[in-house]
C-alpha cells in the first residue's frame, strides 16, 4: 500500500509541475544596445542638450521709458533648426561630442543678447540685433559639449567652441 501511495504522489507532483504557469525571464536589452546607452550619451540626449543650450540664447529687451520699474519678459534669440553630430571620444566617465549647431535668429524685438550660444555670435550681429536688426539666414556654430557620467546617466557639463574642422 504504501508503494502505491507513492507513485500516486509522485505522478500528481509531476502533472502539478508540468501544468503550473512557468515565468518566462525578463528579456534584456541586445549587448550592443545596452554597452552603447552606458559607455556614451545617446544622439537624441546629446541633440536635446543642443536645443536646451540654443533657447538659453535670450534677448534683454531694452529697458521702457514709460514704466522703468517693469519687468519685462525675456524671449529666445535663436531658433534651434539642426544638430550633426560630428564627433564623440569617451573615456570612462566622461565624453567629449563635437557637434554643428544650425540656428535662425528670432524676428524679436530688439534688444541684449545674453546666455546660450552668445559668445559663438559676432559683435557685429549682436549689434545689429541690438539695433533691432536680427542677421538673416540660417547661422552655423560648432560646440564640444562635455558631459560627465552620474550613476547610470550623462549630464552636459559644459559648452565650448569647437575647433573648426
Amino acid at each position: 500500500m504504501n508503494a502505491r501511495w507513492a507513485v500516486l504522489i509522485l505522478t500528481a507532483g509531476f502533472a502539478f509541475a508540468s501544468c503550473s504557469e512557468k515565468s518566462t525571464p525578463p528579456k534584456a536589452q541586445p549587448e550592443s544596445e545596452s554597452k552603447e546607452n552606458k559607455s556614451e550619451p545617446g544622439e537624441d540626449e546629446i541633440a536635446e542638450d543642443c536645443v536646451a543650450f540654443v533657447q538659453a540664447t535670450k534677448v534683454d529687451p531694452a529697458k521702457s521709458t514709460d514704466c522703468p520699474g517693469c519687468s519685462v519678459e525675456r524671449s529666445p534669440a535663436l531658433a534651434f533648426r539642426q544638430m550633426h553630430l560630428d564627433r564623440i571620444s569617451c573615456t570612462g566617465i566622461s565624453c567629449k561630442a563635437t557637434v554643428t549647431l544650425r540656428a535662425v535668429f528670432n524676428p524679436t524685438a530688439s534688444g541684449t543678447i545674453s546666455g546660450g550660444l552668445t559668445a559663438w555670435i559676432s559683435p557685429e550681429q549682436r549689434q545689429e540685433f541690438l539695433n533691432g536688426h536680427p542677421p538673416a539666414g540660417e547661422q552655423v556654430y560648432r560646440v564640444k559639449i562635455t558631459y560627465k557620467r552620474t550613476g547610470e546617466a550623462w549630464r552636459a557639463i559644459e559648452f565650448d567652441r569647437a575647433d573648426s574642422k
